[in-house]
């Protein structure tokens, strides 16, 4: 129902995701999946400086909760019924018991919340050198982007064995916002474009 996540991102441009996905995750299967956002309109998640999102990845849809810690990020999860994508509005009574109580612990009107968009991401994973690397291609709002990600579970022999890796296939360190942050920043720049 939780677990730390430590992970090392960066983006990279079209180019140097066609050359990794063509070298080393040549024969990575194909993992599709969309990222559906929620809030509220008050935007007290964002404000909070915490995620909220249901995954679907074709099978199952589960519902996490991603909140910053000093080293990481502590993700809570539960399944979830797939009826919750259907309403406008989230019922807060199909919630899992440890995301609701973690959201009304920060204040969180959860009876208000509401999905405001989604973000698919084609993803492929290989293991490597003790942790797991990433290549992601994402949609959303009209938009693509590329990242690469390390998965580890420890950050300090991580992030050398991450940095090693740019350095040795010439990649510019460039660490983005994450992609809910990243979703968020093109949807206030669509929004306010529509409102000038």
């Amino acid at each position: 129902m939780e677990e730390l996540e430590i992970e090392f991102k960066n983006l990279i441009d079209y180019p140097v995701y066609d050359r990794l996905r063509n070298t080393y995750f040549k024969e990575a299967a194909v993992i599709t999946q969309t990222n559906f956002y929620i809030d509220n309109t008050h935007e007290e998640i964002a404000a909070a400086r915490i995620a909220l999102r249901i995954r679907d990845t074709g099978d199952s849809l589960m519902m996490t909760l991603k909140v910053p810690q000093e080293v990481g990020i502590m993700e809570y999860y539960g399944k979830i019924n797939p009826t919750m994508l259907d309403d406008e509005h989230i019922n807060q009574h199909e919630f899992p018991d440890n995301i609701r109580q973690q959201l009304e612990s920060r204040g969180i009107d959860v009876d208000s919340l509401y999905i405001v968009g989604a973000l698919s991401t084609e993803r492929r994973e290989i293991p490597y050198d003790g942790g797991l690397l990433v290549l992601d291609a994402s949609h959303y709002l009209d938009t693509e982007d590329f990242e690469l990600e390390y998965e580890v579970s420890d950050y300090e022999s991580g992030l050398e064995k991450f940095e090693t890796f740019l350095s040795q296939q010439g990649i510019q360190s460039k660490k983005p916002l994450n992609k809910i942050q990243r979703f968020y920043a093109r949807h206030k720049a669509l929004t306010s474009k529509s409102l000038s």
